[in-house]
């Protein structure tokens, strides 16, 4: 069974599709730049998807899904690619959800980012560096391609908390990566936060600052002078600092402003739009580097302002995200009708 996957993944990438479903009764469906095709290829029975999870999930992960009826994991096919995968239960059937991760994270010019986004967050060598946007929205590859490049540029420990491990990092000649699982390698982020906090670490990559321990944690050891970069889910730079100071309860809460005011460097916001040929997508983002006059707001719980300051930066190197939109729009890169609605009010 794991050959035919192979020839579904193979397929799928010749589409340029990101995403691959398998449900038993149901030809193998796939996502191409936001949009779902179906292979002309047969189904796969109960039985052979049964036969599949099998074949993919070890017996540790399958006492997992057993125990929980479903389990977020990411593996390597034979042909060499691989992927994050959720295995679960639909209509009392097995199904597979599939998230292809290239072998080897594109640079950060490869992605779409101008030159002065990547020497902003290239030079940051302390503090903490957030990367948001909606779900499949390319905040890991955009991480992995951070740190693959500081990895390569610099001589530093980076110590990786993911859930799961996606891009798997290899040898340097001058750095050190040491990739740790959440369920596997530490039994949560807090506690694996914690404990690279005495591996001598000097980038810390968070796959999801998910609650209040976690976000303490990470500003602590941003503090202490490490890098800390952490993705969420979040629109948007305001989104993002309302989001770490709320995670908080109210008495807690001016402590926790001052922290970020101190310690946040810069917030990269992002989004992954179709291409008008359907065969990609290209990256919108905005970027807000933590001036003195947005530090300022954020201590006086004016987070509201923020926007104002994010589109007049721009000598500052605030990049709002109207100003990548119109570049994607002017050199047809996407057509409006492409652009979401909530990003589209950025264009008025």
């Amino acid at each position: 069974m794991i050959d035919s996957l192979n020839t579904i993944v193979a397929k799928a990438m010749a589409l340029g599709a990101h995403d691959v479903h398998l449900k038993a009764a149901f030809a193998p469906i796939v996502r191409v730049a936001d949009e779902i095709r179906r292979l002309d290829m047969p189904p796969f029975s109960p039985k052979e998807m049964e036969r599949l999870v099998f074949q993919m999930l070890d017996e540790r992960r399958l006492q997992i899904f057993r125990a929980k009826g479903q389990i977020d994991c990411s593996f390597e096919l034979p042909n060499g690619v691989r992927a994050r995968a959720n295995v679960f239960f639909q209509r009392n059937n097995l199904a597979l959800s599939l998230r292809l991760i290239p072998q080897k994270p594109p640079t950060l010019e490869k992605l779409g980012f101008s030159q002065d986004v990547i020497d902003l967050i290239l030079k940051t060598n302390r503090g903490m560096v957030l990367i948001t946007g909606a779900t499949n929205s390319g905040k890991s590859t955009t991480a992995a391609a951070v740190i693959d490049t500081l990895a390569q540029r610099e001589s530093v420990h980076v110590i990786t908390i993911e859930d799961p491990v996606e891009y798997v990092f290899g040898s340097y000649p001058s750095s050190i990566v040491s990739q740790r699982q959440v369920g596997e390698d530490t039994p949560s982020f807090n506690h694996g936060l914690t404990s690279a906090l005495r591996q001598d670490p000097d980038i810390l990559f968070i796959g999801e600052l998910r609650d209040q321990e976690t976000v303490e944690t990470c500003l602590k050891a941003a503090e202490t002078g490490h890098l800390v970069i952490g993705t969420l889910h979040t629109a948007n730079a305001t989104q993002s600092i309302l989001r770490l100071i709320n995670i908080f309860p109210s008495h807690q809460r001016d402590n926790v402003r001052f922290m970020l005011s101190s310690c946040l460097k810069a917030i990269v916001s992002q989004a992954l739009l179709p291409m008008p040929s359907r065969q990609g997508r290209v990256l919108a983002y905005e970027v807000l580097p933590m001036l003195p006059s947005v530090c300022n707001l954020i201590r006086q719980k004016k987070i509201h302002e923020i926007a104002s300051i994010l589109r007049v930066g721009r000598r500052s190197g605030c990049i709002p995200m109207s100003a990548t939109l119109k570049d994607l729009l002017k050199t047809g890169q996407v057509k409006m009708a492409d652009i979401p609605p909530e990003l589209r009010e950025d264009l008025k």
